[in-house]
């Protein structure tokens, strides 16, 4: 990991789901992950992703969450809209909660605004990659919490969720599961990754998102 990171509240990924009960669909995502070695970062987007899909579907239409994943090595917050757009944001355990509804809350605003009626949106039935420029600008506008927590607003038509809820990423999954079944049935891992996990966790070393305040992926 870069040392400069260390100690820096970071905002790690974000991603758009079409909500789906069995299987959200992947509609856009952007991630930060500059603290990385490069070699260290395409097993750390499978892990983001699997663990936002997961979170994204067993979520329902109107409700927001914060999970804590895995051993509360980071934060994923959730937020699916009544029109069953669910979108997330995965962070250390020190960014502000406020700061991460309010992250949800601009993203899941502009992408309905620009893609509510898109031919390809309305009709997905498999995962997309959009041409959404805006989502990187919008993870590097929220690295900072303290330069926009004074700035959020929630908009009316984003007020009709639900009670938050706050829970680990063990409590939504269903009676019978295991988190390492679903991670070797995901489609968003890929062998090497499944096989990371299942190392790091036989080797007691936990395979951790975050540390020390910041993300790192233990590659040991």
């Amino acid at each position: 990991i870069n040392a400069e990171y260390m100690g820096i509240m970071k905002l790690i990924c974000l991603h758009v789901f079409k909500w789906q009960p069995d299987n959200a669909i992947l509609l856009a995502s952007a991630y930060e992950l500059s603290m990385l070695w490069f070699y260290q970062r395409g097993v750390a987007k499978e892990h983001l992703l699997h663990n936002s899909r997961l979170i994204a579907t067993r979520m329902k239409p109107g409700q927001r969450a914060r999970i804590s994943l895995e051993d509360n090595k980071g934060i994923c917050y959730v937020f699916c809209t009544p029109g069953e757009l669910c979108v997330t944001a995965i962070t250390d355990p020190e960014y502000p909660e406020r700061v991460g509804f309010g992250v949800l809350y601009e993203l899941a605003k502009d992408f309905i605004a620009k893609f509510k009626t898109n031919p390809k949106v309305v009709s997905a039935k498999a995962d997309l990659s959009l041409d959404y420029k805006e989502m990187e600008g919008l993870l590097t506008k929220w690295q900072k919490p303290e330069d926009n927590d004074k700035l959020l607003v929630i908009e009316k038509e984003l007020q009709t969720v639900t009670e938050l809820m706050r829970k680990n990423l063990e409590e939504i999954l269903k009676k019978g599961e295991k988190l390492e079944e679903l991670m070797a049935k995901s489609k968003d891992l890929s062998g090497v990754s499944v096989s990371f996990y299942k190392k790091a966790k036989k080797n007691n070393q936990c395979c951790s998102l975050y540390q020390s305040k910041t993300f790192i992926l233990i590659l040991t």
